[in-house]
This record gives structure tokens, C-alpha cells and sequence, in this order.
């Protein structure tokens, strides 16, 4: 017993070291899944860049760069880590038992665990369990099961479509249970009628057509459900103790999870695994085998049962056998499976088979690597107690270390696979946009263009500056004439009432002296309203030196920017604002600056015009009438004013249009200082025609024709990427 707790033990500790490498896991698959969120980002930063180019070489090298193919790397690694991530994170070393039907498997599950036939199904006639069940071992006074049903998706895809693919392949497979039960199953091909195989394979399928009344309704059920030990048999078995099929509830169960406590104490870590009879049953257990072994199994335990009058082995289990490697390639065979000779001591030399155990025990290290192979009756606790368990422990104990490594070893190879893949198309992504392009040759080039545009530039600002100072105090002819045009409409449209309507509201009012002044602030709010169209003549003139400058840096001439932008004047000042961005401190500023200027008529004139128009106000006792006044006296009065306050207003906005010269100069002038003669302005003329070359010049630099915004989202991803993938080298 010390020895065997202290196995205990042992097993205890490679569990809580499992939990220990689970995190670490857990980390590697969340850079996977950082990895998949930045390549994401990547392709949809390069769709957008492929539909706003017309250039085919930078679009071939930017499809050329393989995102696909990493991805798929990436989800096929994950599910990988995913599984040894649940291996290590359970509190528990998974035994399976396998082999083809009627081998003892059942038999040595109960000699293992102490649990009888009412549990662990067992017959004389053939196939017994009908699903995968996993027994735990739990100290509880409450032994139960939980039954684990497949929903009618799950079924349809992992039971009845692997038929088709097998057996029917030229036929569309159901889509529904209702699909299923209410077609006709078609024949099986006449070039699979030959086959063994394929007719039992075809046979299982027909069972779960006919009977699919007895079992779907399982299907659109709650899951799980608990069920008393005495009542699991009729859920994970194909039939009754007395070898009838009298159930088929097992079709509709995924899994059943047996929770139980095992006599044995040593076993406290450990849990059981009991799988249908695989190799000769039909599809559907092979196709969920791999699955099953990769995310459950540690240990597999290969049951077999030689005749007592000669045996050898079966293609079904030389299937087997191969199915179980393959599904952990990375974990040799040697470290991870038993093989279990079940002996049957009989009088009659017909049932003996202990000397065919022996040879096929000599044999089968010839033909199969397994770690250890035993001879026990599997019917017999006390014989499975002191060989195999004993066995199973200490083979556990010896190699869960070098199990564990190679689990580890795998997914850091894998992570070194996904980062030398990153690697490649990280260099073809810098490549397509000439994110690290160096040549000598380029720059030449680039500097020659510069230094040529740059100089164009400056002469052109310079021009207009002087220009505009010339100008300054002179009148703005398009603007004079919005005021020449207010003034002529303001004589020609005064507003001033006819004599019919001042009488109609001396009678309203009870008096001329209210319809005078009713009148004089008619006139004078009417007065006001033709002078407001010097707000668009205000932003006419504006726009106007907005185009100018515009037309220095959109012009092949001059600055050569007519790539960069469709539109012209403020649009085109606006959208060179926002390509600048933080990143240009100098230039930046300044075209904002010059991109938000305008002159506002409500904000630069009117409340000069209006000390103007206090004349037409009643209250300044300016309209006096006499002791007793008419309509003719108030129309002549009401004239009289409005000539006398337009002809102040007319002195006062005659030198407004000279005033405008000025403002639009001081602008100009502040500006074309800020991009010109500030420190590093010249520094970030060049950065900015530098990073927008492409647009700029594309028949020089194809491969940069590109929006600058896009260029740098295309950078960023890039580089995000490029510290991810530098991180798994980091952590390993």
C-alpha cells in the first residue's frame, strides 16, 4: 500500500503541473487569437487599398501577400493548443479502454474501477456499448449519470452525414431529422456491395433510419439529464442483459458521464474512458475516434483477445491501431499505450488461450510499438489489480514528464512554424508599399523632383504675396460690385408705402403718428435685408485667393498635387489639412489656419452699418410731424430719411471693399510666412511629399500611388503585427 500511495501521489502532482502548463496555453492561444485579430485588420486594410488604386503591380504584390494561408495555419494550430489546453486543465488522468467488440473491454473496465454490469454494460451477443462513457471518480453517496444528448444539427453532421460521405457520395445527405425519416433510404452502390465493410457500415445506417422514432425525440431534449445508476445501462447500451435490442436510445447520446467513487484509492486522479467496439462497427465510432483521443485520452489501453485455437491479428485492429497513432502523431505510441492480452484459463483447450497470449505477446513488439504489453485476465479484479493497474501507474508516473514536454515541444514549434510563416509575408507586405524602401537610386530621384517642385512652389506663394500686397489698397472689384449691386437695389426699393397704404394704417392704429413709426421700422429692417448679400460677396472674394493658393500646389508647374486631391480652392486646402495631421507641426497649423479664415458680413460689418440705421429709429425723435399731419407729410417725411440714412451707410461701405484687400492679405501673408520661412518648414514639405510620392509622381514611384491615410492604417497593422509576431520568439 506505501507504494501504491505513493503513485498516488505522483498522480497528483503531474495533474496540478498539467494546471501550471494549461496557462501557459492559454497565453500561446491568446497571442494566436491577437494574431488573427491583426491579420483580420490587415486584409481589410488591403481590400481597401486595392479598390482605391489602379496600379496592377502594387495591387499583384499586395494580393500576392498570403493572410489567407496564415489564417488557416493559425485556426488549424489553435484547435491543436485549444486541445492540449483541455488536456492539461483537467483534474484528471483520462484512461482509455479500446479494441474491436467482444474483446473484454467492459470486463476490464469493471475489474479496474470495481463498478458491476449495471454501470458498464456487458453481453454475449455481440456489440454492447453503444456510446462513449466517461466514469469519474467522485466521493459522493449519490452515484449518477449524466446523459449527454446530440441536438438535431450535431446529429445530422457527425452521425448520418459521414455515411453519405462514405457510402453515398453522390447523394445530397438530409438536412433535417424530418429529411431523414421521411426519405427513403437509397440503395447501396452495386461497386460497394462487395465489400464487407461497406455493408455493415450500410447496415448501421439503416438502423438508425428505422429506428428513429424510438430515439429522436432525444434529440429537441434537454441536455444533460441526470439518471440513476440503474437506469444508464438503457442509455449507452445497444441491448438488455438477455442480448436484446430492445433500446436504441444510445443513438441519440453523445456521451454519458458516469459519477461514481472507485473502490481502488489510488485512483483518485484518474478517470475512465469506455469506447464502443471500434474497427468493425460501422463509421460513425472511427469518425469521432481521433477527436476523442486527441482532446480525452492519455493512456490508451488496447484490449485483445486471442482464441484459444489460434489467432492473429485483424485488419480491423491493425486499423485501429493506426487510427489511435495518427491522432497523436507528436506522442509515440511507445509512451502512450498498453496493450492488454486477455487470458481465459479454461479446461477446455478450445477456450485456453494463454499460449496464444504469450506468442501474440512476443509478436506484436514486431508489429505494433506499445509501452508495455500485459497478460491478465480482465475478468479478474485481484489479477487487473496487481498487473495492470500496478503497471498503469508506474508507466504513468514515469513518462507523464516526457509526455508533457512533447505536448509543449509541439506547440512552441508550432508557434515557431506560424512566425517564420508571418516573417515571409511580413517582408512582402513592407515590399508592396515601399514601407522600408532604401533605394539609393529612389531617393535620388525623389530629391531631384523635390528640390525642382519645392522651388516652384515658394516662387508661386511668393508671387501672390506680392501681388496681393500691391492690391491691398485698392478696392476688391468682385466684392465692390455686391455693394455697388446692394446700394442700387436699396434707392430702387425702399420699402416706402403708397398714401392708400399709409392711410389704411393711420385708421388701424387710430393715428399718423403710430403709422409713422410703424413705418420708419418697416423701412428701416427692409433698409438692412439688401445689404446681407455681402455675405456670399464676402466668402466670393475669400474662396477666390483660396483657389489661388490652391492652384500653386494642385498645378504640375508648380507644386504638383493634383493627385492628391479631385477638388479645388477650400476642398482641396482641406483635404491637404487633414493628410498633414499631428505629425506636421509647422504646416499643419498653418493650413488649418488658412482653411477655417473667412469674413463674415454679421461679424466684420453689420454693427457698422447699424449705428447708421439708428436715423430710422422712433425713439431719436428725428420724424417730427406737424400739429396736424397727413399721408403725403409721412411719405415725404419717411422718404426724406431713408435717402439721409442710405447716403451714410453708402460713406461708410464705400471703403469697406479696400478693407477686405487688407484681411484677405494678412491672411495670405501669415500664412505663406508659417510654410515658407518657419523653422522645419522645409523639413516637412519634404516628409510630406516623401510619404505621398506615389500620388505625386506616379509614373516615378508606382508603387507608393496610394491615399496617405490608407498608407499609414497599412503601416500600422503592419507594425502591430510585427510586435506580435516578435513576441512569440520573446516568450519562448
Amino acid at each position: 500500500m506505501t507504494v501504491l500511495s505513493a503513485q498516488e501521489q505522483q498522480i497528483s502532482f503531474i495533474v496540478k503541473n498539467r494546471h501550471a502548463l494549461a496557462r501557459d496555453f492559454d497565453k500561446k492561444i491568446r497571442i494566436l487569437d491577437s494574431l488573427t485579430a491583426v491579420l483580420d485588420a490587415m486584409d481589410q486594410r488591403r481590400n481597401e487599398i486595392v479598390n482605391s488604386i489602379s496600379n496592377e503591380n502594387v495591387k499583384n504584390k499586395l494580393i500576392a501577400i498570403d493572410l489567407d494561408g496564415i489564417l488557416n495555419v493559425i485556426t488549424l494550430e489553435k484547435q491543436k493548443l485549444c486541445s492540449y489546453h483541455g488536456i492539461f486543465s483537467r483534474n484528471t488522468i483520462n484512461i482509455g479502454v479500446v479494441g474491436l467488440a467482444r474483446q473484454g473491454k467492459s470486463q476490464l473496465l469493471r475489474s479496474l474501477s470495481g463498478l458491476d454490469d449495471t454501470i458498464i454494460p456487458t453481453g454475449s451477443y455481440g456489440h454492447c456499448t453503444g456510446t462513449k462513457s466517461i466514469f469519474i471518480n467522485e466521493n459522493s453517496s449519490n452515484p449518477h449519470g449524466e446523459i449527454h444528448f446530440y441536438n438535431e444539427s450535431e446529429f445530422i453532421e457527425k452521425i448520418i452525414n459521414p455515411y453519405y460521405k462514405e457510402l453515398l457520395a453522390s447523394i445530397t445527405p438530409p438536412r433535417t431529422i424530418d429529411d431523414f425519416e421521411k426519405n427513403s433510404l437509397p440503395p447501396l452502390p452495386v461497386e460497394k456491395q462487395h465489400s464487407v465493410s461497406d455493408k455493415t457500415k450500410y447496415n448501421q445506417l439503416e438502423l438508425y433510419k428505422n429506428n428513429i422514432g424510438k430515439y429522436k425525440h432525444f434529440l429537441f431534449s434537454a441536455s444533460p439529464i441526470t439518471v440513476s445508476v440503474d437506469n444508464i445501462r438503457e442509455y449507452v447500451a445497444q441491448d438488455d442483459v438477455s442480448g436484446e435490442r430492445s433500446s436504441f436510445r444510445f443513438m441519440a447520446v453523445k456521451e454519458a458521464h458516469i459519477f461514481c467513487r472507485f473502490p481502488h484509492e489510488t485512483m483518485s486522479n484518474i478517470a475512465l474512458i469506455d469506447m464502443p467496439g471500434l474497427g468493425d462497427t460501422g463509421l460513425v465510432a472511427e469518425e469521432w475516434l481521433d477527436r476523442t483521443l486527441l482532446d480525452e485520452i492519455d493512456v490508451v489501453l488496447f484490449v485483445k483477445k486471442p482464441s484459444g485455437l489460434g489467432e492473429v491479428w485483424k485488419p480491423q485492429e491493425l486499423g485501429l491501431y493506426d487510427a489511435i497513432r495518427s491522432a497523436q502523431p507528436e506522442i509515440p505510441m511507445n509512451l502512450r499505450s498498453l496493450l492488454i492480452m486477455n487470458r481465459v484459463n479454461s479446461p477446455s483447450p478450445n477456450e485456453n488461450n494463454v499460449k496464444n497470449c504469450e506468442r501474440m505477446a512476443r509478436e506484436s513488439i514486431d508489429k505494433m510499438a506499445f509501452a508495455d504489453v500485459l497478460i491478465a485476465d480482465c475478468a479478474d479484479a485481484a489479477d487487473v489489480n496487481n498487473v495492470v493497474l500496478l503497471t498503469l501507474l508506474t508507466h504513468l508516473t514515469k513518462t507523464a514528464t516526457q509526455i508533457n514536454s512533447s505536448f509543449v515541444l509541439d506547440g512552441d514549434n508550432a508557434l515557431k512554424r506560424i512566425h517564420a510563416q508571418i516573417k515571409i509575408e511580413l517582408h512582402k507586405a513592407d515590399e508592396a508599399i515601399g514601407i522600408h524602401e532604401s533605394s539609393v537610386l529612389n531617393f535620388n530621384s525623389f530629391n531631384k523632383l523635390f528640390r525642382e517642385t519645392i522651388k516652384r512652389v515658394y516662387s508661386g506663394l511668393e508671387k501672390l504675396t506680392n501681388d496681393l500686397k500691391a492690391k491691398r489698397d485698392m478696392p476688391d472689384l468682385s466684392f465692390e460690385k455686391y455693394v455697388i449691386d446692394s446700394k442700387e437695389s436699396a434707392y430702387i426699393n425702399a420699402g416706402i408705402p403708397s398714401l392708400d397704404k399709409i392711410e389704411e394704417t393711420r385708421n388701424l392704429f387710430g393715428g399718423y403718428k403710430s403709422a409713422c413709426e410703424y413705418y420708419l421700422n418697416y423701412i428701416r429692417t427692409h433698409l438692412t435685408q439688401h445689404f446681407e448679400q455681402l455675405e456670399e460677396g464676402l466668402a466670393e472674394s475669400v474662396e477666390s485667393v483660396k483657389s489661388q493658393l490652391a492652384i500653386i500646389l494642385i498645378s504640375v508647374e508648380k507644386g504638383s498635387l493634383t493627385n492628391i486631391s479631385a477638388t479645388g480652392g477650400s476642398a482641396f486646402l482641406g483635404e491637404v489639412s487633414t493628410l498633414l495631421g499631428e505629425q506636421y507641426p509647422v504646416l499643419d497649423p498653418a493650413f488649418k489656419t488658412l482653411v477655417n479664415f473667412k469674413l463674415s458680413y454679421q461679424g466684420f460689418f453689420y454693427y457698422r452699418l447699424r449705428k447708421h440705421l439708428d436715423y430710422l429709429t422712433p425713439d431719436t425723435g428725428m420724424a417730427e410731424l406737424s400739429a396736424k399731419p397727413s399721408a403725403q407729410e409721412i411719405y415725404d417725411l419717411l422718404t426724406a430719411m431713408h435717402k439721409i440714412a442710405l447716403e451714410r451707410i453708402e460713406s461708410e461701405i464705400n471703403y469697406w471693399s479696400v478693407e477686405i484687400n487688407h484681411a484677405i492679405f494678412a491672411t495670405v501673408e501669415q500664412f505663406v510666412d508659417k510654410v515658407l520661412r518657419s523653422e522645419n518648414a522645409m523639413d516637412e514639405w519634404q516628409s510630406f511629399y516623401m510619404s505621398n510620392r506615389g500620388r505625386i509622381w506616379p509614373e516615378s514611384f508606382p508603387e507608393f500611388f496610394i491615399d496617405n491615410r490608407l498608407r499609414w492604417q497599412w503601416i500600422d497593422v503592419v507594425e502591430r503585427l510585427r510586435t506580435i509576431n516578435k513576441s512569440i520568439v520573446e516568450k519562448q
